[in-house]
C-alpha cells in the first residue's frame, strides 16, 4: 500500500523501505556513495548494516523510497543522532533530535520535485510521530533545503568539512 501518494500525475509514489526490500541493496549503494562523496569514511557493508536498522518496525531510524513505476528513483532517511558537546550541536526541543539525512534523487531525475515530495513525505511521517522539528547537516545545497524554510542554525566541521547545521519547524 503506498503511504504518501501525491496527487500529481508525475509525483512519484513514496514508500518505506520495508515496504519494498527488494531496493535495500540499491539503497545501501546511493548511502555508501554520498558519504565517500562527502569525504566520509564508508563501506557498502557498514552502510548495509546500519541501513538494516531502518527496515525494522522501530519508528527512528527509517528510510523512504520514491518509486517510478518499478524503479527506484530516490530515497531520504530519518535517524536519531545525539551529540554528548553542547558545542556541537545547537539547543534542540528534543533530548533525540530527529535528523533529515541520505536524500538522493537520480541524477537524471533531479528537478522534478522528486527531493520535495520525498522531503514532504519524511515531514509528514516525523509530524506523526508529535515531532516538532527537524535537523540536517549540508555541506552542499544549502540554498536547496533554504528554499524549503530550513534555517541554518551553525556551522561546523564534519569529517573535516565545512558542514551547516539547518533546522525547520514542522
Amino acid at each position: 500500500m503506498n503511504l504518501f501518494s501525491i496527487t500529481s500525475v508525475t509525483a512519484p509514489d513514496i514508500f518505506f523501505l520495508e515496504q519494498k526490500p527488494e531496493f535495500f541493496a540499491q539503497v545501501a549503494q546511493w548511502h555508501h556513495q554520498e558519504c565517500e562523496r562527502q569525504g566520509l569514511k564508508s563501506s557498502l557493508a557498514l552502510r548495509q548494516q546500519r541501513l538494516v536498522l531502518h527496515v525494522q518496525r522501530s519508528a527512528i531510524p527509517k528510510t523512504l523510497i520514491a518509486l517510478r513505476g518499478n524503479q527506484v528513483i530516490g530515497c531520504v532517511s530519518l535517524v536519531n543522532y545525539t551529540y554528548r558537546s553542547s558545542e556541537r550541536m545547537p539547543k534542540v526541543a528534543s533530548e533525540s533530535p530527529v535528523w533529515l539525512s541520505n536524500l538522493f534523487v537520480l541524477e537524471n531525475m533531479r528537478h522534478q520535485g522528486i527531493g520535495n515530495a520525498l522531503i514532504d513525505a519524511a515531514k509528514k511521517y516525523a509530524q506523526n510521530l508529535d515531532l516538532e522539528e527537524l535537523w540536517l547537516s549540508a555541506t552542499d545545497y544549502t540554498d536547496y533545503y533554504e528554499k524549503r524554510g530550513w534555517e541554518i542554525v551553525r556551522r561546523t566541521k564534519l569529517g573535516g568539512r565545512q558542514v551547516n547545521v539547518m533546522r525547520v519547524v514542522i
